[in-house]
Protein backbone atom coordinates (compact mmCIF):
# COMPACT_ATOMS: atom_id res chain seq x y z
CA UNK A 1 0.00 0.00 0.00
CA UNK A 2 1.34 3.29 -1.18
CA UNK A 3 0.92 5.85 1.71
CA UNK A 4 1.63 10.11 0.61
CA UNK A 5 3.49 12.09 2.87
CA UNK A 6 5.58 15.08 2.37
CA UNK A 7 9.59 14.97 2.41
CA UNK A 8 8.38 16.87 5.62
CA UNK A 9 6.73 14.41 7.23
CA UNK A 10 7.91 14.17 11.00
CA UNK A 11 10.64 16.40 11.06
CA UNK A 12 11.07 19.07 13.86
CA UNK A 13 12.20 21.95 12.14
CA UNK A 14 10.36 24.80 11.49
CA UNK A 15 9.31 26.19 8.15
CA UNK A 16 11.34 29.00 8.55
CA UNK A 17 14.73 26.78 9.29
CA UNK A 18 13.52 25.07 5.97
CA UNK A 19 13.50 28.28 4.51
CA UNK A 20 16.65 29.05 5.77
CA UNK A 21 18.87 26.13 4.74
CA UNK A 22 17.04 26.29 1.26
CA UNK A 23 18.33 29.78 0.26
CA UNK A 24 22.15 28.22 1.72
CA UNK A 25 21.85 25.95 -0.36
CA UNK A 26 20.66 27.67 -3.30
CA UNK A 27 23.16 30.68 -2.54
CA UNK A 28 26.32 28.74 -3.42
CA UNK A 29 27.28 24.88 -4.90
CA UNK A 30 29.85 24.35 -2.19
CA UNK A 31 27.32 24.59 0.61
CA UNK A 32 28.24 21.57 2.86
CA UNK A 33 26.38 19.91 5.69
CA UNK A 34 28.73 21.46 8.16
CA UNK A 35 28.54 24.78 7.22
CA UNK A 36 24.59 24.16 7.53
CA UNK A 37 24.77 22.84 11.08
CA UNK A 38 26.88 25.83 12.00
CA UNK A 39 24.85 28.57 10.17
CA UNK A 40 21.32 27.05 11.78
CA UNK A 41 22.90 26.15 14.56
CA UNK A 42 21.46 22.16 14.30
CA UNK A 43 22.07 19.92 17.07
CA UNK A 44 23.81 16.71 15.17
CA UNK A 45 25.60 16.82 11.96
CA UNK A 46 23.64 14.01 11.10
CA UNK A 47 20.21 16.26 11.23
CA UNK A 48 22.16 18.53 8.97
CA UNK A 49 23.54 16.06 6.49
CA UNK A 50 20.03 14.47 6.27
CA UNK A 51 17.94 17.90 5.85
CA UNK A 52 20.65 18.79 2.46
CA UNK A 53 19.59 15.18 1.13
CA UNK A 54 16.02 16.03 1.81
CA UNK A 55 16.72 19.71 0.05
CA UNK A 56 18.32 17.84 -2.97
CA UNK A 57 16.14 15.78 -3.49
CA UNK A 58 13.36 18.03 -4.11
CA UNK A 59 15.72 20.42 -6.31
CA UNK A 60 15.51 16.75 -8.57
CA UNK A 61 11.75 17.00 -8.32
CA UNK A 62 10.73 20.12 -9.87
CA UNK A 63 9.35 19.96 -13.17
CA UNK A 64 10.98 21.83 -15.84
CA UNK A 65 9.04 22.76 -19.22
CA UNK A 66 9.68 20.51 -21.99
CA UNK A 67 12.74 20.84 -24.21
CA UNK A 68 11.67 22.27 -27.72
CA UNK A 69 13.56 23.60 -31.02
CA UNK A 70 17.00 22.09 -31.59
CA UNK A 71 17.87 19.78 -28.96
CA UNK A 72 20.81 17.78 -28.55
CA UNK A 73 21.50 14.49 -27.38
CA UNK A 74 24.60 12.45 -26.33
CA UNK A 75 26.05 10.15 -23.83
CA UNK A 76 28.85 11.49 -22.25
CA UNK A 77 31.64 9.35 -20.50
CA UNK A 78 32.97 9.85 -17.28
CA UNK A 79 35.23 7.30 -16.92
CA UNK A 80 38.44 9.02 -16.09
CA UNK A 81 36.67 11.08 -14.06
CA UNK A 82 34.79 9.15 -11.57
CA UNK A 83 35.23 5.56 -10.54
CA UNK A 84 31.08 5.63 -9.44
CA UNK A 85 29.37 7.22 -12.35
CA UNK A 86 30.27 5.92 -15.53
CA UNK A 87 27.97 7.76 -18.12
CA UNK A 88 25.44 10.21 -18.48
CA UNK A 89 22.64 10.98 -21.04
CA UNK A 90 21.86 15.26 -21.29
CA UNK A 91 19.15 16.55 -23.20
CA UNK A 92 20.55 20.67 -24.24
CA UNK A 93 18.51 22.87 -25.99
CA UNK A 94 20.51 24.76 -28.25
CA UNK A 95 19.65 28.65 -28.62
CA UNK A 96 21.73 31.60 -30.34
CA UNK A 97 22.28 33.48 -27.27
CA UNK A 98 23.31 29.92 -25.00
CA UNK A 99 21.34 29.69 -21.78
CA UNK A 100 18.78 26.67 -23.21
CA UNK A 101 17.10 24.60 -20.79
CA UNK A 102 18.93 20.84 -19.97
CA UNK A 103 17.89 17.71 -18.87
CA UNK A 104 20.53 14.72 -17.46
CA UNK A 105 20.27 11.11 -16.63
CA UNK A 106 22.08 8.04 -15.43
CA UNK A 107 22.74 6.00 -18.13
CA UNK A 108 22.32 2.30 -18.01
CA UNK A 109 22.45 -0.66 -19.92
CA UNK A 110 18.82 -0.69 -21.49
CA UNK A 111 19.39 1.92 -24.30
CA UNK A 112 15.85 1.84 -25.04
CA UNK A 113 14.50 2.27 -21.51
CA UNK A 114 17.35 5.46 -21.31
CA UNK A 115 15.69 6.50 -24.70
CA UNK A 116 12.12 6.44 -23.12
CA UNK A 117 12.94 8.46 -20.07
CA UNK A 118 14.69 11.25 -22.74
CA UNK A 119 11.48 11.11 -24.80
CA UNK A 120 9.43 12.01 -21.89
CA UNK A 121 10.99 15.51 -21.26
CA UNK A 122 10.98 16.38 -25.61
CA UNK A 123 8.28 18.17 -27.33
CA UNK A 124 7.55 15.76 -30.10
CA UNK A 125 7.84 19.22 -32.54
CA UNK A 126 11.80 19.41 -31.20
CA UNK A 127 14.15 18.96 -33.66
CA UNK A 128 17.01 15.89 -32.53
CA UNK A 129 20.32 16.50 -32.90
CA UNK A 130 22.53 13.25 -31.98
CA UNK A 131 25.99 11.99 -32.67
CA UNK A 132 26.38 9.36 -35.70
CA UNK A 133 25.27 6.31 -34.06
CA UNK A 134 22.90 4.11 -36.01
CA UNK A 135 21.22 3.42 -32.21
CA UNK A 136 19.59 6.67 -32.56
CA UNK A 137 17.26 5.61 -35.34
CA UNK A 138 14.92 4.58 -32.04
CA UNK A 139 14.27 8.03 -31.26
CA UNK A 140 13.05 8.89 -35.03
CA UNK A 141 10.77 5.36 -34.95
CA UNK A 142 9.61 7.45 -31.70
CA UNK A 143 8.10 10.60 -33.76
CA UNK A 144 11.07 13.13 -33.42
CA UNK A 145 12.92 14.80 -36.50
CA UNK A 146 16.48 13.74 -36.16
CA UNK A 147 20.00 14.38 -37.77
CA UNK A 148 23.53 13.18 -36.88
CA UNK A 149 26.31 16.02 -36.43
CA UNK A 150 30.07 14.59 -35.78
CA UNK A 151 31.52 14.63 -32.05
CA UNK A 152 34.03 17.02 -31.10
CA UNK A 153 37.48 16.62 -29.08
CA UNK A 154 35.53 16.38 -25.89
CA UNK A 155 34.38 12.98 -27.98
CA UNK A 156 30.64 14.70 -27.35
CA UNK A 157 28.42 17.07 -28.83
CA UNK A 158 29.47 20.95 -27.88
CA UNK A 159 26.37 21.41 -25.58
CA UNK A 160 26.48 17.84 -23.93
CA UNK A 161 30.17 18.38 -23.43
CA UNK A 162 29.84 22.43 -21.85
CA UNK A 163 27.06 20.82 -19.62
CA UNK A 164 29.72 17.85 -18.08
CA UNK A 165 32.13 20.01 -17.76
CA UNK A 166 30.21 22.45 -15.68
CA UNK A 167 28.84 19.43 -13.80
CA UNK A 168 32.75 18.20 -13.12
CA UNK A 169 33.35 21.65 -11.86
CA UNK A 170 30.35 21.64 -9.69
CA UNK A 171 31.06 18.25 -7.70
CA UNK A 172 35.25 19.38 -7.58
CA UNK A 173 34.34 22.60 -5.77
CA UNK A 174 32.76 20.43 -3.27
CA UNK A 175 36.22 18.22 -3.28
CA UNK A 176 34.12 14.98 -4.11
CA UNK A 177 37.20 13.07 -4.55
CA UNK A 178 35.15 9.66 -4.29
CA UNK A 179 31.27 9.74 -5.04
CA UNK A 180 28.94 7.03 -4.09
CA UNK A 181 26.77 5.76 -7.08
CA UNK A 182 23.40 6.16 -4.87
CA UNK A 183 24.61 10.03 -4.66
CA UNK A 184 25.06 10.95 -7.99
CA UNK A 185 21.41 11.88 -8.98
CA UNK A 186 20.86 13.78 -6.29
CA UNK A 187 23.63 16.09 -7.43
CA UNK A 188 22.74 15.93 -10.84
CA UNK A 189 19.37 16.96 -10.13
CA UNK A 190 20.94 20.06 -8.28
CA UNK A 191 22.96 20.50 -11.01
CA UNK A 192 20.19 20.76 -13.72
CA UNK A 193 17.85 22.95 -10.97
CA UNK A 194 21.16 25.38 -11.02
CA UNK A 195 21.08 25.89 -14.72
CA UNK A 196 17.29 25.81 -15.71
CA UNK A 197 16.65 28.46 -13.02
CA UNK A 198 19.01 30.81 -14.51
CA UNK A 199 17.78 29.80 -17.59
CA UNK A 200 14.97 31.11 -16.96
CA UNK A 201 15.40 33.90 -15.18
CA UNK A 202 14.19 32.62 -11.55
CA UNK A 203 15.37 34.85 -8.64
CA UNK A 204 16.49 33.16 -5.37
CA UNK A 205 13.09 34.34 -4.09
CA UNK A 206 11.43 32.02 -7.17
CA UNK A 207 13.82 29.39 -6.08
CA UNK A 208 13.30 29.00 -3.38
CA UNK A 209 9.22 29.36 -3.16
CA UNK A 210 9.47 26.07 -5.94
CA UNK A 211 11.71 23.90 -3.84
CA UNK A 212 9.38 24.89 -0.89
CA UNK A 213 6.71 23.45 -2.48
CA UNK A 214 8.46 20.15 -3.61
CA UNK A 215 9.38 19.82 -0.22
CA UNK A 216 5.58 20.27 0.72
CA UNK A 217 4.12 18.02 -1.65
CA UNK A 218 3.16 14.69 -1.05
CA UNK A 219 5.19 11.83 -2.59
CA UNK A 220 4.73 8.53 -2.64
CA UNK A 221 6.45 5.99 0.35
CA UNK A 222 5.70 2.43 0.59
Amino acid sequence: MSILRSHLHRTRLLNDTWARAVDLILAGAETSALSLQRTLGLGSYRTAWRMAGIIREALRAVEWPLLGGEVEVCDVSFAQRSRALKSLWFACERRAAGGGLIQGWLGSRDVAADFGRIARRLDLTTNLVTPPSGVFRELKKMGFRQRSEPLGDADALPAASAAAAAFTSMLKARRHHGIAAASIELYLGEFIFRHNAKALGWSLAEQRRRVMTRLRAPRSSA
